[in-house]
């Protein structure tokens, strides 16, 4: 079984089609999972959805969902082009993917062999802000926070840069980001199970940077200095 992760797409319409184009170019995949954070950042709105549903994606909420679906909650933490984001994404979204992202949960799993599970989650499996995703994390906040995690495998975006790690027998994957990268590419991990094993395949894709700037242009996205390892 192959099976394709990406997370925090942030409005990167040319990146998701992208890293879909890889994905098939490399083989496919059986499943497809998004980790979360569809929009704000770039000006893909509808689009951004209407490809994941066509693909079958199966998708969680991340933590600029959450700030989506109420942004004043969140003022006094994030800066305000953050917000003007979310306000302009929120004013561009058809009301049926306002529900959609609504609807989401925070962590989906996949069983691909009896007792061979993959967990996904947007950063950890209840809060989808936590920063247990940073290759720095402390061994005990990593225990906390998936240490009753029933899987294998465990799989989340949020920190935008690839990097792979151990708890105990657990795999924690970061899938990295297709949005919101600094250096005009687009990431995603194909995840194999065969023979017993899992094989872990992190990937990088280049978009047309110049064809983002034109969309975003075109349709008066709000400026964001972009900087490393955004979240």
């Amino acid at each position: 079984m192959r099976i394709a992760l990406f997370s925090d797409v942030h409005g990167n319409i040319t990146g998701l089609r992208a890293v879909m184009a890889q994905i098939d170019y490399l083989g496919g995949a059986d499943i497809i999972f998004c980790a979360g954070d569809f929009v704000g950042g770039g000006a893909g709105t509808d689009d951004i959805f209407d490809l994941l549903i066509e693909r079958k994606v199966r998708m969680v909420r991340g933590n600029h969902d959450e700030m989506f679906l109420d942004a004043n909650v969140y003022k006094k933490d994030r800066s305000p082009d953050w917000l003007e984001q979310m306000e302009w994404a929120y004013d561009h979204l058809s009301k049926p993917y306002h529900d959609l992202i609504r609807s989401l949960p925070l962590t989906e799993e996949l069983e691909v062999a009896p007792n061979r599970k993959l967990f996904v989650c947007h950063a950890a499996p209840t809060d989808p802000w936590a920063w247990v995703c940073a290759p720095h994390a402390l061994t005990q906040d990593l225990q906390s926070a998936f240490g009753k995690i029933d899987a294998e495998v465990i799989a989340r975006g949020h920190f935008h840069e690839h990097h792979v790690s151990w708890l105990d027998s657990k795999l924690l994957l970061n899938v990295a980001s297709v949005g919101l990268r600094s250096d005009g590419l687009s990431a995603f991990t194909l995840l194999d199970f065969n023979d017993g094993r899992w094989n872990v395949h992190q990937q990088l894709v280049p978009y047309d940077v110049k064809e983002e700037e034109r969309l975003n242009n075109l349709c008066g996205v709000p400026p964001l200095e972009l900087f490393n390892n955004m979240r």
